[in-house]
C-alpha cells in the first residue's frame, strides 16, 4: 500500500518492483520511504537517500532551467549522459529520474541477498558490474553516481574487444592510443568492447555505496546516495564480500567485472578473488597493456 498526501488516501498496489518504478501513476522515484522500499520490494532498486516529492521537483526545475532553447528543455537524463559522460556522473543526484541498477547500501546491507534476489531471480546473469565509484577517472569520487559507470558498462555497443587479444596464444599488442584510450572518460565503454556479444537482459549494474568522501556532494540535499564518509578497513572488506559471495552463490558462471576501485582497492580486491570467481578489473589490466605497449 501507499499512502496519497494529498488525497489523504490508501491505495492498494498490485505491482513492485520494476513495475512500480515505470508506472507514471505510481512512481515516486527517490520519495519513496524506507518502508514503502521494503514492501514493494524497492530497496536495492533505488539509492539511499529519501528525497521529498519538492527536493525532486527542484531537481527537475534545475534540470529545466539549465536547457535554454525550448526543445532543449523536453530532453531527458539519457541524452544529456550520451552528450557529456563525466556532467552526468558528477551531477547524478541532480539528474536523477528512475533507478539504473542495483544499489547495494552499507546501512541496508543486512538485507542484501533479499535485495540483490529481488532483482536477479528467473534471469539469467552473465555479467556483472560493480562500482564503489571511489575513483572515477578525471572527477575521483562519485559516490552513488558509480552506478552511471556500472551502467554504461553493461550497455551493447562497441564489438570487438581487448579480451579476445588478452586471450589469444599469441596476443596482438593493442596500439598505445587504443590502450590510452581505455584510461580515459570513454573508459567506460571499454568492458563493453571487451564484452562483445553479451545480451544486455542479461547484466547487472550494481552500486556498492559505502559513502564517500566528497564534501560538495555530502553537503548537497539532494545527494541521493548515503551521505556519510567511506566506510573502510575490515567493515568495507565484509561489505564487498557479502556482495561477492552472492555472486558467487547464485551466478557461479557470471564474470565480475570491478569498475572505478579506488587504488587501495582496486588490485588487492583483484587478487582475493581471482582464484575464487571469474572476475576483471580494466583500471588493472589497461594499465598493465598500455605499459607494456611502450617497452
Amino acid at each position: 500500500m501507499t499512502h496519497i498526501d494529498d488525497a489523504n488516501l490508501t491505495q492498494r498496489v498490485a505491482v513492485r518492483g520494476d513495475a512500480i518504478l515505470t508506472s507514471p501513476r505510481w512512481n515516486k522515484g527517490t520519495a519513496f520511504s524506507i518502508d514503502e522500499r521494503t514492501a514493494f520490494g524497492l530497496t536495492g532498486r533505488l539509492p539511499f537517500r529519501v528525497n521529498t516529492l519538492d527536493e525532486q521537483c527542484d531537481r527537475a526545475y534545475d534540470q529545466l532551467e539549465a536547457r535554454e532553447e525550448p526543445l532543449r528543455k523536453n530532453t531527458f537524463l539519457q541524452s544529456l549522459k550520451d552528450q557529456n559522460w563525466a556532467e552526468a556522473i558528477s551531477n547524478y543526484s541532480h539528474l536523477f529520474r528512475r533507478s539504473e541498477g542495483l544499489y547495494l547500501t552499507f546501512p541496508t546491507q543486512d538485507s542484501m541477498e533479499a535485495d540483490f534476489l529481488e532483482q536477479t531471480k528467473g534471469r539469467q546473469i552473465d555479467l556483472v558490474v560493480c562500482s564503489d565509484a571511489e575513483q572515477i577517472l578525471g572527477i575521483g569520487d562519485q559516490g552513488v553516481g558509480g552506478i552511471g559507470v556500472s551502467a554504461q558498462c553493461t550497455r551493447p555497443r562497441h564489438p570487438v574487444g581487448l579480451i579476445l587479444e588478452i586471450r589469444s596464444p599469441q596476443p596482438k599488442r593493442p596500439s598505445i592510443r587504443e590502450a590510452e584510450s581505455a584510461g580515459s572518460p570513454a573508459r567506460v565503454l571499454t568492458c563493453r568492447r571487451l564484452l562483445a556479444g553479451v545480451n544486455p537482459a542479461k547484466a547487472l549494474s550494481v552500486t556498492l555505496d559505502v559513502g564517500t568522501d566528497n564534501e560538495e556532494l555530502l553537503n548537497d540535499h539532494l545527494y541521493v546516495g548515503w551521505p556519510r564518509k567511506r566506510v573502510r578497513g575490515e567493515e568495507y572488506n565484509q561489505f564487498i564480500d557479502k556482495f561477492v559471495q552472492l555472486v558467487r552463490k547464485y551466478h557461479p558462471h557470471s564474470l565480475l567485472h570491478f569498475e572505478d576501485f579506488g587504488v587501495t582497492n582496486a588490485k588487492r580486491l583483484l587478487d582475493k578473488y581471482r582464484d575464487k570467481h571469474a572476475v576483471f578489473n580494466d583500471d588493472v589490466y589497461v594499465t598493465v597493456l598500455a605499459s607494456a605497449n611502450r617497452r
